[in-house]
């Protein structure tokens, strides 16, 4: 399997405009230059682990958050982005969610063949 550091760089800009971080913070934080960062959210520069760890700590984010693209077993990672997406719903919203996922995945099973 080949790296896709285009996706990681997407995973960082999507976590870093998450949090309300500019580039330039970012590169503050993380002791970088605001170009460097661009060119890493690009995919067109790869970066050293330690350069990794920090933008991953600086984002408040697990490396695991950021590689999901990259991984092959990311349940961990789903089950997270899942309790986060419904944390704030009421309960009436998540019992519309779980009936529109189950319709959802019927739905899919049934179509495969489709694929």
């Amino acid at each position: 399997m080949t790296f896709n550091f285009m996706q990681l760089g997407k995973r960082i800009k999507e976590y870093r405009k998450h949090r309300g971080i500019s580039q330039e913070k970012l590169a503050d934080l993380v002791d970088l230059t605001q170009t460097y960062i661009s060119l890493l959210e690009g995919g067109y520069k790869c970066m050293s682990l330690p350069t990794f760890v920090s933008i991953a700590n600086a984002l408040h984010v697990s490396a695991d958050e950021l590689l999901q693209d990259s991984l092959e077993n990311t349940v961990r990672v789903s089950n997270h982005e899942f309790a986060v997406l419904v944390s704030d719903c009421s309960e009436y919203e998540k019992r519309v969610l779980l009936a529109t996922l189950k319709s959802a995945k019927e739905a899919m099973r049934e179509n495969k063949c489709l694929l």
